[in-house]
């Protein structure tokens, strides 16, 4: 998965299960991020790790909060590359106000590792206009079909490995080798979560974006290619933010 969604998601996750099993904010560090700030708006300061943003987001009611995707990008191929994803979280307080907390990551050599900073703004939404997620599995195993087949068709093994392993995952087998990382969450959130994980190949070379593309078109493929590309990254997203904000759902 991209690191950017996956630290969206596990803060998300974290958060809305210390808000529903009204249990201490918990979240295991990450070896390649190595310093996480969280910029308040309206004077509140800042915090320095994702606990002591979590006291003081409660302080400030936050009472859930939830993970947004846009489910299209203009271009797959940018999707390599850092600060791309579009990804933030709505943070929605008692009352009904709502919050979105944007990231913003930033390569520190002299660390090896990533500092991200997370800024938060008003949004002019309340809680009534959160959207209702649904369950979209069915159409991700689709894709997830089809996907595999064009893979194969292009003499991309690799590839059609990845979309098998993806679907296994959905249906809650784990292929052999394989330790999935949401393994923990309840069905079928983590079946969803370990799917998804798998299905995301879009990124820089060697990626679904660098020579897939070129082979397709070499077979008459590309606008197979392009379609199921498209709706996979759809898919990928749609079930994302379905599973993410709904396993530990408050509202």
């Amino acid at each position: 998965m991209n690191g950017e969604i996956h630290d969206l998601c596990v803060i998300a996750l974290c958060t809305n299960k210390a808000l529903s099993e009204q249990t201490p904010f918990a979240m295991e560090r990450s070896p390649y991020i190595a310093e996480r700030r969280f910029v308040f708006c309206n004077g509140f300061g800042c915090a320095e790790s994702p606990e002591e943003w979590y006291k003081i987001s409660r302080k400030r009611r936050m009472n859930t909060i939830r993970l947004y995707l846009p489910v299209s990008v203009k271009d797959r191929s940018l999707l390599g590359f850092i600060n791309t994803s579009s990804g933030f979280l709505a943070l929605v307080q008692d009352g009904g106000t709502v919050l979105r907390m944007d990231p913003e990551w930033t390569w520190l050599k002299h660390k090896n590792a990533w500092r991200v900073v997370y800024r938060e703004s008003e949004m002019n939404h309340s809680l009534e206009q959160l959207p209702v997620w649904t369950d979209h599995t069915k159409e991700l195993k689709t894709v997830l079909t089809q996907i595999k087949e064009l893979a194969l068709a292009i003499r991309e093994p690799f590839f059609a490995n990845c979309f098998q392993d993806a679907k296994d995952l959905l249906e809650g087998k784990i292929p052999a080798g394989k330790k999935p990382q949401f393994q923990d969450l309840p069905a079928p959130y983590g079946n969803i979560l370990n799917a998804v994980s798998r299905a995301d190949v879009f990124g820089a070379m060697g990626s679904w974006n660098d020579s897939p593309p070129y082979e397709a078109r070499s077979i008459g493929r590309k606008q197979d290619y392009d379609r199921l590309s498209d709706e996979l990254l759809k898919q990928i997203r749609i079930n994302l933010m379905y599973a993410v904000n709904t396993c530990y759902s408050q509202v």
